[in-house]
């Protein structure tokens, strides 16, 4: 049995495992281990017992349709959402937006919400440790607009080196997007210690008129 202590309690890690069917095949004589979470990520039964009931009784579009199986399917998506919402605890359901993957949101946030409010010489930061789908999206952004991409290293052990926010951020910086955990090393980055510091940085900075 495999526990982890995350944020006071016990995750039982064996337990979520079972729960994936694709983990439980072996390949030549050894157990799957799957990596490239964030590519395609393996689902766990009751996603997949979820879809199965989808296609098999109540196939209709949401939103859209006044039959006698489109209502429910609408209620069971917006009952969804709520989930969610409360899941993050977000303020409203209206910040709850689905989409086919992170890959789509990232880009949908660049080209909607950054095309709106960003300008010239505005800052994105984001991290050496990026895929390919949390990089492309900021560069042709910062091209389109005339933004900068900040990038926070990494040594050559794979761990990024949060000492050097202080000098990245900036009045000018506007979106920082980052892993949780790396797809290609591994790391797992202090999220919560780097959302810290830069709130407090904005504590300390804020209000305070940029220096030309």
């Amino acid at each position: 049995m495999v526990n982890t202590q995350i944020d006071g309690g016990i995750l039982d890690v064996d337990a979520i495992y079972r729960q994936f069917p694709i983990l439980k095949q072996q390949l030549n004589g050894h157990p799957l281990v799957y990596l490239d979470n964030a590519s395609s990520c393996p689902k766990p039964q009751a996603v997949i017992d979820a879809i199965t009931k989808y296609y098999s009784e109540y196939y209709a579009n949401t939103h859209r349709g006044d039959d006698t199986i489109s209502p429910p399917v609408s209620a069971a998506l917006e009952q969804v959402r709520e989930q969610v919402r409360g899941f993050l605890n977000a303020q409203s359901v209206d910040e709850i937006v689905f989409t086919q993957g992170t890959t789509e949101a990232i880009n949908l946030v660049a080209a909607s919400w950054g095309k709106a409010y960003l300008h010239a010489g505005d800052e994105i930061l984001i991290s050496a440790l990026e895929p390919h789908s949390n990089i492309i999206p900021w560069q042709q952004l910062c091209r389109e607009i005339g933004a900068q991409l900040k990038i926070l290293p990494v040594d050559n052990n794979g761990i990024l080196q949060t000492g050097f926010l202080e000098q990245l951020l900036s009045h000018r910086t506007r979106i920082l997007a980052l892993s949780h955990v790396s797809n290609v090393l591994g790391t797992i980055n202090p999220v919560v210690a780097i959302i810290q510091a830069v709130r407090a940085y904005d504590k300390r900075h804020w209000g305070k008129k940029e220096e030309t």
